[in-house]
């Protein structure tokens, strides 16, 4: 076989006998040149290539401020919601877990850090993230339940509000709540009285009203997101006084208020996650707020946009952002571990609270949102 190089030499030869012959020197040289010219090109392709070859994107760098976790509510739920979005998403994530006094300086750190989103967790932080926002107009910042806007009222354009419908699934629980109880009598156990967790209690005693409106309330306050304590000493109480089913939204407190249900024989309704299994057979169901649908979408969408976006975006019976678990993920646990002559009942239950989902949805039930002005 005959390579490259072999022909040079051949036709080089040649050459020289073709010049003792009387040839042209010129012609040599220009015949030469071409065949070597030739060899060099061979090697070219696989410099052009790598020379466009395309820069790997980076993945976008997020922070998220978390309270306490092992709430099995709502901070764990904003936690898988990140979880996800590092797994799925790519994003070259980061995560404190931290006090209320805490939360300004673990923003501060991670735009140090250089973090592109920083995402808050609660309405606590809305003024702390307004500020960190204004003065950092190049990062995105995402908030769960608050929307935060400028002096003036404007949205501000590096913000997403992440918000819920939390009366709309409260009623709907609330609904279940009323046809399930043989007492009469229901209980809520808020951890804070503040405005939004007032709005978890209207929409529950609005949805219990309608299944049944002979129905009597008991209600208490724990004063703190994590007082497991207080919360069973409130649930203890209002079982005493002829409840039977107890709704809990607070956080950790509400865990409290789970273990009353089940020490006397009574029932309680979870919040945010899916805490059916927390005390099985106690358990009728959850009202869930989906935070972590919420805080993965947000960061999913910041990475579609490209660039920092501005948005409201509110989830409810709609969205099937809050509501029973029959409902929002089809899990019934409790028609299995309940007491047979209420597990039976779960079946045509769930038929009924997806029609009054549906009459919500539709405006024939108008919930009563205590936060709406006007």
């Amino acid at each position: 076989m005959i390579t490259k190089k072999k022909s040079v030499f051949v036709l080089l030869s040649l050459m020289l006998i073709l010049s003792a012959c009387g040839g042209s020197s010129e012609t040599t040289t220009e015949e030469v040149a071409e065949p070597v010219a030739e060899e060099e090109t061979l090697e070219s392709p696989a410099t052009t290539a790598a020379a466009a070859a395309e820069p790997e994107v980076e993945a976008l760098k997020v922070g998220i401020v978390l309270g306490p976790l092992g709430d099995l509510s709502f901070m764990d739920s904003a936690k898988r919601g990140y979880d996800s979005a590092v797994a799925e998403l790519g994003i070259d994530g980061d995560y404190v877990e931290t006090e209320p006094s805490e939360r300004a300086a673990a923003i501060q750190n991670f735009l140090a850090d250089g973090k592109e989103m920083i995402i808050t967790i609660g309405f606590s932080e809305a003024e702390i993230t307004k500020e960190a926002a204004i003065a950092n107009p190049g990062v995105q910042f995402a908030i769960v339940d608050m929307v935060v806007t400028a002096d003036n009222g404007d949205l501000l354009p590096n913000v997403q509000n992440l918000i819920f419908k939390e009366h709309e699934g409260s009623f709907e629980v609330g609904y279940i709540a009323g046809k399930l109880s043989k007492t009469g009598k229901v209980a809520f156990m808020g951890g804070m009285d503040v405005p939004i967790i007032r709005k978890f209690q209207t929409g529950w005693e609005e949805g219990a009203r309608y299944a049944n409106p002979d129905i009597e309330f008991c209600d208490g306050y724990a004063g703190s997101w994590g007082d497991p304590a207080k919360g069973k000493e409130i649930g203890l109480a209002c079982f005493e006084g002829g409840a039977d089913i107890i709704f809990a939204a607070g956080g950790s407190t509400g865990n409290g208020a789970y273990e009353a249900a089940a020490e006397t024989g009574n029932f309680a309704i979870g919040v945010d996650s899916n805490q059916d299994y927390v005390q099985p057979g106690t358990m009728i169901t959850s009202m869930m707020k989906n935070v972590d649908y919420a805080v993965y979408t947000a960061i999913a969408d910041r990475i579609a946009a490209g660039s920092v976006l501005s948005t409201i975006d509110s989830y409810g019976s709609a969205e099937n952002g809050v509501g029973p678990t029959w409902l929002v993920d089809g899990s019934t646990l409790f028609a299995d571990e309940g007491p047979a002559d209420m597990a039976s009942q779960v079946a045509a239950l769930i038929d009924e609270v997806a029609e009054v989902r549906a009459k919500i949805i539709s405006g024939e039930i108008v919930v009563t949102d205590v936060t709406a002005g006007g």
